[in-house]
């Protein structure tokens, strides 16, 4: 019932409906309807009530349930399925599981928490509830398998982007797949693919961003951020997860034909600035230098302390 009511309000545009017409609508009573939208007030949502007139939605709370990501995204592809969970171990598991079970190309799976998120290299991610957008995206591609790798620099772009147009903030990207801003990581992205070597079945994009101030356990309190914590306003989840969707959609078909070879400048523009010291940890060994850049493979181009150039296909990254 409450979901009913909730669904006219959203689509009301912000207008008054008076309390006789949604009576009728819902088939309840003016006293039931009155209650309901108390329990809404109780949900985050903000109602102005005038006599005469009716009630009338001023806000709702910062929702990303999948009703909300179909009205507010302008999407046809990325988004036109919308798989959503108040809680859930992890949504890179879940689409996992709905890709076997044959779910279309663009479906997204999206949590308000997750309980077990999952971070590269095996690591978790710390998803609390409410604090930052929880998804994964289940593509259906038909480049090579090796061709992959790339789509995490792809979306890493997206994302910086989007998150740049909308708080001007300086957001860098950590190669490969991590978003940094002072050197606090606000973001991440994970890709798993299932296939063969000449035939990808599915491939999996997860994505954690830290939108709002948590409380982080000491193992991350040097190392996570928030958006809140740096720009000057409360950010809006719908808004961050729009953004992306559409500009992730509008440039997915030149990624999917021509690969990664027409991004890549923009990618060393968005990478953290040359020079910047890392260390560069490959199973047991590690490599002391400095990021000069991606190829167009985006492979990362370290300067070793001796001022050897080499080409780094895989590893951890710490700055």
């Amino acid at each position: 019932m409450r979901e009913k009511l909730k669904e006219i309000f959203l689509k009301s545009n912000h207008q008054f409906i008076s309390g006789e017409e949604l009576s009728q609508q819902m088939q309840i009573s003016r006293t039931a309807i009155w209650k309901q939208i108390e329990e809404l007030k109780k949900e985050g949502y903000q109602f102005e009530a005038v006599r005469k007139k009716g009630y009338r939605l001023l806000n709702e709370p910062d929702d990303i349930s999948s009703e909300i990501i179909q009205r507010e995204c302008h999407t046809k592809i990325f988004g036109s399925n919308v798989v959503y969970f108040k809680s859930i171990d992890s949504t890179q598991t879940k689409a996992h599981e709905l890709a076997r079970q044959g779910a279309k190309h663009g479906t997204i799976v999206i949590a308000n928490e997750q309980t077990n998120g999952k971070g590269r290299l095996g690591r978790s991610w710390f998803s609390n509830e409410g604090k930052g957008i929880w998804m994964s995206i289940l593509l259906r591609p038909s480049f090579s398998y090796n061709e992959a790798p790339q789509i995490t620099l792809f979306a890493s772009i997206i994302l910086t982007n989007a998150l740049r147009s909308l708080y001007g903030i300086d957001i860098r990207i950590k190669w490969p797949n991590d978003l940094y801003f002072e050197k606090k990581k606000i973001a991440g992205i994970l890709t798993e693919m299932h296939g063969e070597q000449d035939q990808i079945h599915y491939l999996i994009i997860g994505i954690g961003i830290n939108t709002h101030k948590t409380k982080y356990p000491l193992e991350l309190k040097q190392k996570a951020g928030s958006l809140e914590e740096f720009i000057n306003q409360n950010p809006k989840r719908i808004e961050i997860l729009c953004k992306f969707l559409e500009q992730f959609e509008k440039n997915y078909e030149l990624f999917h034909q021509k690969g990664f070879a027409p991004f890549f400048d923009e990618y060393n523009q968005l990478l953290l600035k040359k020079g910047t010291p890392i260390v560069v940890t490959q199973s047991t060994s590690f490599i002391y230098g400095q990021i000069y850049g991606v190829d167009e493979n985006g492979y990362l181009i370290v300067k070793k302390e001796n001022g050897e150039m080499i080409k780094v296909v895989s590893g951890d990254i710490t700055i």
